[in-house]
């Protein structure tokens, strides 16, 4: 297990508003803050090299680029079949990650399709491995605005309001170029990155740069944020909710008040055999108790399947980032797996 590293008040702001938009000046944060902006650019770099913050990014729209469906497969197989399996899966093109433990499920497949109709193909080639038992498809209703940063406790600040806000989602797909393409790709890695070092690397001019940026913002890149590592915010698990519910009429009813949960960070509305999958950060056992206890007595949930993982060692995991480079340009660290 790694040891969380002790942050002051100062440091947890940093973070805050850097979770908020990492592309903020140091000038910016400094106002803030009210120290100068030597001390915070000092903080920023010790969070760095502690490994707290494990990159700066932008996470990326699938609709933006022809992606309209994203599914998570649950496959049921025999214990001793599992890695079987696993690299049968990951020797797929059209599976972007595949791993064990997934809830009720030995393993998940995970897959980013243009259409939905590729979907019945690939499930009857991967129900004739013999190996395969079962496959549930769990269909994401909502490709983007999963990852709720601004759900984060880092201690020793604490979280006073929560409000959950839908925001609107741009389904249409957008026609871009290839600068427009490689400028993306780069800030979905690097969101902080100079844009006259981006200008460089794509050979148009910063003021171009800039331009096609603020378009891109408009549909392609839907969030700058931090990537951190929650272990070393004392975060040792994650409790991994699989919810059905009664009516899905009053889902949004049921968002609000699951939104009310402390370090609530991921919740994907799900069409198939559960209606949401949420993803909640935990320290210790006594929050995992609190936390379902907090699910059991929301109304309009009929169950609340809970499962307990490692927590993530980067998060958000940017999944969508990969979509923007070819496959021999860049390999998505989290397609063979966790990281941790």
């Amino acid at each position: 297990m790694q040891r969380a590293k002790k942050l002051d008040a100062l440091d947890a702001k940093i973070l805050h508003i850097l979770l908020k938009d990492s592309r903020t000046s140091f000038t910016k944060m400094a106002q803030e803050c009210k120290i100068s902006v030597v001390a915070v650019k000092r903080r920023y770099e010790r969070m760095k090299k502690a490994g707290v913050i494990k990159g700066e990014l932008m996470l990326v729209n699938p609709y933006s680029l022809g992606y309209k469906c994203t599914v998570d497969l649950g496959i049921v197989t025999s214990v001793e079949n599992e890695k079987e399996v696993i690299d049968f899966l990951r020797s797929k093109p059209f599976i972007s990650g595949a791993n064990g433990n997934f809830g009720r499920y030995n393993i998940q497949a995970f897959l980013v399709l243009q259409d939905i109709e590729k979907l019945t193909g690939i499930l009857g080639e991967i129900e004739s491995h013999p190996k395969v038992v079962r496959i549930d498809s769990l269909i994401w209703a909502e490709s983007v605005n999963m990852d709720h940063t601004e759900n984060l406790e880092i201690p020793p600040l604490k979280q006073t309001q929560r409000d959950y806000r839908p925001l609107a989602v741009n389904r249409k797909e957008e026609e871009l170029d290839e600068i427009d393409r490689r400028i993306a790709a780069i800030l979905s890695m690097n969101s902080r990155m100079p844009f006259r070092k981006v200008a460089k690397q794509v050979g148009i001019s910063t003021r171009s740069v800039i331009q096609r940026f603020n378009e891109l913002k408009k549909s392609v890149l839907t969030k700058s944020t931090l990537c951190i590592d929650l272990n070393k915010l004392g975060y040792n698990a994650m409790a991994h909710i699989f919810i059905k519910v009664s009516n899905r009429s009053q889902m949004q009813e049921i968002y609000n008040q699951i939104f009310q949960i402390p370090n609530l960070i991921i919740a994907i509305k799900l069409i198939g055999p559960y209606d949401v999958r949420a993803l909640v950060a935990l320290k210790n056992f006594e929050e995992l108790f609190e936390v379902t206890e907090r699910f059991r007595q929301i109304k309009g949930i009929d169950k609340a399947d809970t499962y307990i993982y490692r927590a993530f060692c980067f998060w958000p995991m940017n999944l969508f980032a990969p979509l923007l480079w070819t496959h021999d340009q860049y390999i998505h660290p989290f397609s063979k797996g966790a990281p941790c």
